[in-house]
């Protein structure tokens, strides 16, 4: 697989990949479980790269691609 990711994407992956929500936090901040995991810059990268996709209510989750990817790397 070609996909490049960074700490910071991984580290996305790792959530959403299994389910949770990015909810939208204080400035460009996005928040799971009620911690700071990354900003809005790191899931557009994401968005992107078909891993991730925004629902109406602003909340990310991740595509069944990187639902994928989060599976194949363990994440």
């Amino acid at each position: 697989m070609a996909t490049k990711l960074t700490q910071a994407q991984m580290r996305v992956l790792k959530w959403i990949g299994k389910g949770w929500e990015a909810q939208p936090g204080a400035g460009s901040s996005l928040v799971v479980n009620g911690q700071r995991i990354c900003n809005t810059d790191t899931m557009m990268a994401l968005y992107r790269q078909g891993l991730a996709a925004q629902d109406d209510k602003r909340c990310w989750h991740a595509t069944e691609s990187g639902k994928t990817i989060a599976r194949e790397l363990g994440l």
